[in-house]
């Protein structure tokens, strides 16, 4: 009779222990299924994101569809839908043997060069296609991370004329809560998502642009900084922030906030 008791003892603890597992991978994995970007005059858009398990199948905003496409683990296609003009854009990625991100081919005539340093840093190029005309390099940079993040994105741009030289420097700063788009499969890996492909949300970007007129060594810059206010769940992903910032978009003084859902 001890004998069956100690028996069923275990059993019960062997099966809250796998119950209790369970549950903490279920709060773990949370996958972004909406966002309502929210403007300064109360109107709002949707954006809507589809799964395949762990991987993303279309990211549906209100003026472009973006379907993507998977070989393996990797994306290795985005086809990219102009509501509006009904233009569609493809996008083929490349990547090495060590599984990083080395070349994006567009179908609009443009690749993009990817070169992963020692230090971790991420040196890039742009360069426009055309048939009729020699490649032209229409900028080049440096991606520097820091704990999975985007810290810094140093840019210059190489056609923007003789004897001007422009440079756009983005530095960032970050919470220490999950990125709502860091459990999609493969995502981290599309550099061309700057920082939506960071592991943490951001807080502060700080934006310097400046242009160089060379003949006369004037220099002509501006700075701009935006913050952004998270709130977030139990898990530690973002439900709303407070930004001018478009999750997936640039910024726009008249956004106010973009609040996001979960599976």
């Amino acid at each position: 009779m001890n004998k069956a008791k100690k028996i069923v003892g275990v059993l019960v603890v062997v099966l809250m222990t796998l119950c209790s597992c369970t549950t903490e991978t279920v709060e773990q994995t949370s996958f972004l299924k909406k966002i309502v970007e929210v403007s300064v005059d109360g109107t709002s858009n949707t954006t809507n994101l589809i799964y395949d398990g762990n991987k993303i199948l279309t990211i549906d905003k209100v003026d472009q569809l973006l379907k993507f496409y998977y070989t393996g683990n990797f994306i290795t296609k985005v086809v990219e839908l102009d509501k509006t003009t009904q233009h569609t854009n493809t996008l083929d990625y490349s990547y090495s043997v060590e599984g990083q991100l080395t070349k994006i081919i567009s179908s609009d005539n443009y690749l993009i060069n990817y070169v992963h340093n020692s230090d971790g840093s991420v040196s890039y190029e742009k360069l426009t296609k055309d048939a009729t005309k020699p490649e032209i390099k229409n900028y080049h940079g440096i991606l520097y991370f820091q704990n999975g993040n985007l810290v810094k994105d140093d840019k210059t741009q190489d056609d923007a004329g003789s004897g001007i030289l422009i440079k756009n420097t983005i530095n960032i700063q970050y919470d220490y809560k999950n990125n709502a788009l860091k459990n999609i499969l493969g995502f981290t890996k599309l550099l061309d998502y700057s920082r939506l492909v960071s592991t943490n949300n951001e807080v502060v970007s700080t934006e310097v642009y400046s242009v160089k007129d060379v003949d006369n060594d004037q220099i002509t810059s501006s700075i701009k900084r935006i913050d952004s206010q998270c709130q977030y769940n139990s898990n530690g992903y973002p439900t709303e922030i407070v930004s001018e910032k478009i999750l997936f978009g640039g910024s726009d003084s008249n956004h106010l906030k973009s609040q996001l859902f979960y599976n």
